[in-house]
């Protein structure tokens, strides 16, 4: 589960820090506030951690901070996982000239366990490994464009740092666009892209676990009217995703052939029935959108009952501007993002203690928004 996330110099936030205490948060506030770069951030740290792009493909000049002259970014992430708690930092520095920059630091722990050192300063990275008190293997990385983490190998006694891996490769970190989702995959895809295009690809990767695929095409027979399988054909070099609908046609509907709003149920329920069996966090920026009241309603209840129990594995992480959600979730969960006169942007925990008589919905509408 992700506890906390610091973020300084990277567009409007500057100085940054969020704590989660809860298996469900909601994100709130005007847009431009903030929220979505939040988890702009967390899939540039993600793809940098699992070795999909490098320092100049994924931190540019133009996301520094603009009133700010420092040429340095600080990213810190808290998780709690396999036990114990990860504490990840890297800084970025970018250059005068407009060079490529680079990576001037980074460093994992575990319950504070030193598992990777790197910096620039001293020219070297040293890895541990699951021993305590192990003095490491150190060795000269001049390579600053990518991750230390990237050059361990899987082996019995680095665990810690596999396993940290593995959680990071476990956030689904979503916005979804119905128009982007294509019906047509070459390939297994393992995760969601953040616009959910590549849909069909990943559900071809998800067909490895029939039980999980099973478990969604019954859930989707009881929301989608009419809806009864998944069809996954070969059609030359490509599979094409279809959906059957018996009752309407006996031809079934390619996925690009399906209403926007059916697209965005397709996505929200797998993300909930596929989800990984260990620990997961899900981010999903406006899950309400092309939905109706009455097709989020029952999502966002599954959604709270699959992370709220006793024995609950995950996690989500919602934007939303839907009364529906605030309502549901905004008392408990909230938290208010809000850009300053100077353009920067401040965190405020949401509350519901005064008598008023009025919903969060409208709380928030009249600025009725406070600190504990």
């Amino acid at each position: 589960m992700l506890k906390r996330i610091y973020i300084d110099n990277f567009r409007c936030l500057g100085n940054f820090e969020i704590k989660f205490e809860n298996n469900i948060s909601l994100f709130l506030g005007t847009n431009g506030s903030g929220k979505t770069t939040v988890f702009h951030v967390l899939m540039k740290l993600q793809k940098f951690i699992m070795g999909d792009s490098k320092v100049s493909g994924l931190f540019k000049s133009t996301d520094l901070t603009r009133w700010d002259t420092r040429l340095i970014q600080k990213f810190e992430l808290d998780i709690d996982a396999n036990g114990g708690t990860y504490k990840y930092s890297l800084e970025i520095e970018h250059q005068e000239d407009d060079t490529n920059p680079r990576m001037r630091s980074e460093r994992l722990s575990f319950d504070n366990q030193q598992l990777l050192d790197f910096s620039t300063e001293i020219g070297q990275a040293t890895i541990y490994n699951d021993t305590p008190n192990n003095k490491g293997s150190s060795f000269p990385f001049g390579n600053s464009s990518g991750s230390v983490l990237n050059l361990v190998s899987e082996r019995r006694d680095y665990q810690k740092l596999i396993q940290f891996k593995k959680q990071i490769a476990r956030f689904f970190i979503v916005h979804i666009n119905p128009s982007a989702m294509s019906a047509e995959s070459r390939q297994e895809n393992l995760y969601p892209a953040w616009d959910m295009s590549n849909y069909a690809a990943w559900y071809s990767y998800l067909t490895g676990n029939q039980g999980q695929i099973i478990n969604l095409t019954m859930k989707l027979r009881e929301i989608i009217q009419g809806f009864d399988s998944f069809k996954n054909e070969r059609i030359g070099q490509a599979k094409v995703l279809s959906l059957s609908f018996p009752k309407l046609s006996k031809e079934p509907y390619k996925l690009n052939e399906i209403s926007d709003g059916q697209k965005v149920m397709l996505a929200l329920y797998t993300l909930i029935y596929c989800a990984p069996d260990e620990d997961y966090t899900l981010c999903i920026d406006e899950p309400e959108n092309y939905l109706a009241l009455p097709e989020i309603q029952p999502w966002l209840r599954t959604l709270f009952d699959q992370c709220s129990g006793v024995n609950s594995q995950g996690q989500a992480i919602l934007i939303s501007h839907h009364p529906a959600l605030i309502n549901y979730l905004a008392s408990s969960s909230g938290y208010w993002f809000e850009r300053t006169d100077e353009g920067i942007t401040r965190l405020k925990p949401i509350t519901d203690k005064q008598d008023t008589g009025l919903s969060l919905a409208k709380l928030i509408e009249l600025g009725w928004i406070y600190d504990e």
